[in-house]
């Protein structure tokens, strides 16, 4: 087997495949025309049948020329010799009847189902159109030739004169004939002959052109799909600079121009999205900046202007403030090492999003004096890119709750579903018109930003005088693009 598959294998190359396509297609197409020969020889064969009845009758006319003498037919010569006309070697005819008659048209023996009493007249006993034919036959003038008509059984009536040697119409054979057809096994086995070696003369030459026509086409081909298969090669390699050389006009040539096209307009977008990926990575950082430490450095100003406001009278509350700033500087220097480091959020580190949730909300309160709950259900692993795009919205969220809301309660709910994760933050703070407000501000716009990022999405809800909530929404295991 595996010497067979050895042998097989260069058989299973594009160009051996064309050239016996080729070859199979020639050859189809000429037995195809062989076929179309034999049928037409058929046909021609059937076309040929009645001109063959036809002319042997006129033979048989003329045999029978010979039993008359001096113009009088020999009946007793005649009668031995009719039944004797059937027998032909070459046709085989049904004959309802042959008759001969004299010159007046008067029966002097006949043969065949349908018998004619001798000296009757032959006229009575055919249909009347067939008056003019044996009445042309009989005539003088005849030139000899045979007289024919079809009837209405689909058979034959035909007339052929008897003229003895001295050129005179001395009487006519006249017979009815029905089913006339060619023995096959008479012609059948020389037209097979000369089909079949036709057929092989043809079908070698036909092989041999098509073999030589085939391979020619097909390394051209080969050769194209060649240069074709190596410049997609170095393509998947990254390697867009190589294009296909390719200058003809048919459907190969066009595909190559088109695979060209798009080599150079990847290597176009190549080029494009290396400049895209660094201002994508400079918005990045922008909002992580301003969703951390921007966040941050805002609460150390409200520490450290309670304390300004508190020194003179209470020095103790001063100084907690104080040293609540002075630890809010520490994490946000903390922050802006984590955000070299991947900027993933510090209240992050080594904790789950749900308990670093409760922790911020916790400090959160403590900064702002706005009561917080946070409500957390269900469990579910998130990537990391989820954890840290929902923490940056709850930290958005909620400084926007303590620069803008006036509320005086905050509740935070985090859903962990199968295929979903959903946050929401709602105050019952003044709300505001969310459509005068779209498009306006940079955190609204980097929540959505990051959502985004994760095929999700951000909702603003939020009635004038009735508080606003925010909800964030993505797949658990999202992955930021």
């Amino acid at each position: 087997m595996k010497l067979l598959s050895r042998m097989a294998s260069p058989f299973s190359r594009l160009q051996w495949k064309l050239t016996f396509s080729y070859t199979l297609i020639t050859v189809l197409a000429l037995l195809v025309v062989e076929i179309l020969f034999a049928i037409l020889v058929v046909w021609g064969i059937n076309q040929f049948i009645p001109y063959a009845v036809m002319d042997s009758i006129q033979s048989e006319a003329t045999q029978a020329a010979t039993y008359f003498v001096a113009g009088k037919p020999d009946k007793e010569k005649l009668s031995n010799w009719i039944p004797q006309v059937e027998d032909d070697q070459v046709l085989i005819e049904t004959r309802r009847f042959t008759a001969v008659v004299d010159s007046k048209g008067q029966v002097v023996v006949s043969e065949g189902r349908d018998q004619f009493p001798a000296n009757s007249n032959i006229q009575a006993r055919l249909p009347a159109q067939a008056a003019p034919i044996l009445h042309k036959a009989l005539s003088s003038g005849s030139d000899g030739s045979v007289q024919s008509m079809d009837l209405a059984d689909g058979g034959m009536l035909i007339i052929a004169p008897i003229v003895d040697k001295d050129d005179n119409v001395v009487g006519a054979l006249v017979s009815h004939v029905v089913n006339a057809r060619i023995p096959l096994l008479t012609i059948f086995p020389p037209i097979l002959l000369a089909i079949l070696l036709s057929a092989l003369i043809f079908l070698i030459f036909a092989g041999f052109v098509g073999a030589i026509f085939g391979a020619l086409t097909a390394r051209g081909f080969t050769k194209r799909f060649s240069n074709l298969a190596l410049a997609v090669e170095n393509w998947s390699r990254g390697n867009f600079s190589t294009f296909v050389k390719d200058s003809s006009g048919d459907e190969l040539g066009s595909l190559s121009r088109r695979l060209n096209l798009m080599a150079e307009q990847l290597q176009q977008l190549l080029q494009t999205r290396q400049k895209l990926a660094t201002l994508e990575e400079r918005n990045r950082l922008a909002r992580d900046l301003h969703d951390s430490v921007k966040q941050q450095v805002f609460a150390v100003s409200m520490q450290v202007s309670t304390a300004k406001a508190l020194l003179s009278n209470d020095s103790e509350s001063a100084k907690t403030h104080l040293n609540e700033a002075e630890r809010l500087v520490r994490q946000a220097q903390q922050e802006l090492n984590s955000l070299i480091r991947e900027l993933r959020p510090v209240g992050l580190e080594g904790k789950g999003l749900a308990l670093a949730l409760q922790e911020y909300v916790l400090d959160w309160m403590g900064q702002t004096a706005i009561s917080a709950v946070v409500n957390v259900e269900g469990e579910q692993a998130l990537a990391q890119a989820v954890e840290e795009a929902m923490f940056r919205v709850a930290q958005e969220a909620l400084a926007n709750v303590a620069r803008h809301s006036q509320a005086s309660s905050v509740q935070l709910c985090l859903l962990c579903e199968k295929d979903l994760v959903t946050l929401s933050i709602a105050d019952d703070g003044k709300g505001f018109e969310v459509s005068a407000r779209r498009g306006q501000g940079v955190g609204l716009q980097s929540m959505r930003e990051r959502m985004q990022t994760l095929h999700g999405q951000v909702e603003i809800k939020s009635i004038k005088g009735k508080g606003t909530t925010v909800i964030a929404r993505c797949e658990p295991g999202a992955v930021s693009v």
